[in-house]
């Protein structure tokens, strides 16, 4: 019901120290649940970017190609060639699965145990186990080489690059000029 203009000027003052309106209302909502959580046993889970399955139901298994799903099945697809990354960066990507383990098992300790504090479990992998998106990068595309998609558009060939010239000329090359064509 605002003003874009309005939403403009406000959104910098709102967000404060924060580096977008993504991580800002997960803050807002974890304060706003410690604040209104009363008398209640409460944890919360934070994991970081969810992926395919581990092991259940069964290993790669997702139901939504969402986030970077989505993402590696148009680059399998040989639909997506580039994409604007940083390669030195960590891909802290967790199983669907060891999430839902970690809030079953955070759950029942919650119940059980009843603690007095407010529990927070982060769920990641970075610090201790880091893959980067670099490796991503030839993970994935060696994967699709060897176990093609079924109706790929073409060969899966995507690229990672930080430099914002570089991808703006693939972004050209490989996407407007197909499309186009």
């Amino acid at each position: 019901w605002l003003d874009e203009s309005i939403i403009q000027d406000i959104t910098p003052k709102l967000l404060g120290d924060w580096p977008n309106t993504y991580t800002y209302t997960k803050a807002l909502s974890e304060y706003l649940i410690q604040q209104e959580k009363g008398n209640l046993n409460i944890a919360i889970i934070r994991p970081s970017i969810v992926g395919a399955s581990w092991h259940e139901p069964f290993p790669g298994w997702i139901d939504s190609f969402n986030g970077t799903s989505g993402i590696f099945v148009a680059a399998g697809k040989g639909i997506l060639r580039t994409v604007i990354a940083n390669n030195e960066a960590v891909a802290d990507m967790i199983p669907v699965d060891v999430a839902i383990n970690l809030t079953l098992a955070a759950g029942w300790y919650t119940a059980v145990h009843r603690p007095k504090n407010l529990l927070v479990y982060n769920c990641t992998t970075g610090g201790i186990n880091p893959f980067f998106w670099g490796e991503m990068e030839q993970y994935v595309m060696s994967t699709f080489k060897r176990n093609p998609l079924e109706q790929a558009f073409r060969t899966p060939n995507a690229h990672l690059t930080s430099n914002y010239l570089i991808n703006q000329y693939w972004v050209t090359v490989s996407h407007k000029a197909p499309a186009i064509l």
